[in-house]
């Protein structure tokens, strides 16, 4: 065994700080391309995951100072090429990549990104059909997102200045790049936010364009904050994004697809020229077609009129007939009158005379009134015999007669007769009435 006492003796951070700097001197900057496994988020803001493949892995971070810098977001599976420098971490006694720069690594990763997205938002119900909004015909403003620079807003103001001149307002974007998704997606929310009452007025349309270009040219117009921000626009949005053949989410959730920016200006606005060659042919079918109504009204009047004939004749033969018809009624009334007449004179005849009714009433009631004075007499008489007969027999049973007969009646000094002796107590003082007057008593003295 080599036991050399000449070599150093390091202590371990010592020898982790020497690791380090060797690293770091010979490895100052890398590209490293890899699958993202195991991305982690903490609430530190960094964020942690492996790059590895089939021979091997490196562990990877992103401050969060340079998460906002990057153009996609890392995700699991993803196929990426990391750039920047690697170090040590003594902790753990591991290397680790600092990434600065992030893209994907090649077509085919990017495809199937694209693809899981699409996926992804076709679930969540934001491709429906349902949810798209018509297209004005005429839009009196329309709202433009694009580079201020190159040639489609050109092409789009061209476009629509030949076919029907429109009030336009250019939102300015980056159409690719690290902020390029962020900043379509505020150029439509902010147009969005516009009202009639603003001083920028709300734009009836919104054209979303760029000119062709590779995928990666035109990825901002698959991340979701641009699509989710098309989506929930209140605004009509026309999506003009690359050639005819490419296609990127934004075509999918968009009111209406253009396959190139120039396109979309042909479908926002009809040709002016056209509307008026359109107006003057309807104004000239609608004047024709009034000629030709008014022409047959009149033919249709005269075919009337020469069925009717002359008016004198109409009115005289009008006039002999209400003549006619007046003397029949003159010889109508005339009978009814007579009728009546005759009807009265007859019921006349009948009548009696008021004299004769009265005197046949004063007999009448002179007859009615004997006869009731002899049947009130008759009345009377026998009311009379009856009471005398009653009054007789009453005479007959009143006890006036036995006290005649030498019997007397015993009262008290209300006047009521004493029939048994318990009604008077002893010495109590009472009447007895005889026949002829009363007497005082006490009973039992």
């Amino acid at each position: 065994m080599n036991t050399n006492t000449n070599n150093l003796v390091y202590s371990v951070g010592e020898f982790s700080h020497v690791i380090k700097k060797l690293v770091e001197t010979n490895l100052s900057y890398v590209r490293i391309k890899g699958e993202i496994s195991r991305p982690s988020f903490p609430g530190s803001g960094h964020v942690y995951f492996t790059l590895k493949d089939t021979d091997g892995t490196i562990a990877a971070i992103i401050w969060k100072y340079t998460l906002p810098r990057l153009s996609i977001k890392p995700e699991e599976g993803m196929e990426v090429i990391c750039s920047g420098k690697v170090t040590t971490f003594a902790g753990q006694s591991k290397y680790q990549i600092i990434v600065e720069s992030m893209e994907i690594a090649g077509e085919g990763a990017l495809l199937k990104m694209l693809d899981d997205r699409r996926k992804k938002l076709l679930e969540e119900g934001l491709f429906k059909n349902e949810f798209k909004k018509p297209i004005p015909y005429l839009p009196k403003k329309i709202g433009v997102i694009t580079s201020p620079s190159g040639a489609v807003i050109k092409d789009i103001l061209h476009r629509l200045s030949d076919r029907f001149p429109s009030h336009v307002y250019l939102w300015p974007v980056a159409v690719q790049g690290e902020k390029s998704a962020e900043q379509i997606s505020n150029a439509i929310n902010k147009f969005n936010e516009l009202t009639d009452q603003t001083i920028i007025k709300k734009p009836d349309l919104l054209i979303v364009a760029r000119g062709g270009g590779s995928l990666e040219d035109l990825w901002s117009f698959n991340e979701e904050i641009v699509v989710k921000s098309v989506f929930k626009s209140s605004i009509p949005i026309i999506s003009a994004v690359g050639h005819e053949t490419d296609t990127t989410l934004i075509d999918f959730v968009s009111d209406l697809r253009a396959p190139t920016p120039t396109a979309a200006a042909e479908m926002a606005v009809p040709v002016r020229d056209e509307l008026l060659a359109r107006v003057d042919e309807i104004n000239l079918r609608l004047k024709i077609s009034f000629n030709n109504k008014l022409n047959n009204n009149k033919e249709r009047l005269n075919s009337l009129i020469r069925l009717l004939g002359k008016p004198d004749q109409i009115f005289e033969n009008k006039t002999q007939k209400l003549d006619f018809t007046y003397k029949d009624i003159e010889n109508l009334f005339k009978s009814i009158f007579f009728d009546k007449k005759n009807q009265i004179t007859k019921c006349s005849q009948r009548l009696v005379p008021p004299k004769v009714l009265i005197g046949n009433l004063f007999s009448k009631q002179q007859l009615f009134e004997t006869r009731f004075k002899n049947y009130l007499e008759k009345i009377i008489n026998r009311k009379e015999t009856k009471l005398n007969s009653l009054d007789q027999l009453l005479e007959s049973s009143s006890f006036n007669r036995v006290l005649d007969r030498g019997f007397s009646l015993v009262i008290n000094n209300e006047g009521k007769p004493i029939k048994l002796s318990k009604e008077a107590p002893k010495n109590a003082n009472v009447k007895i009435r005889f026949s002829d007057e009363i007497r005082s008593a006490q009973l039992d003295k």
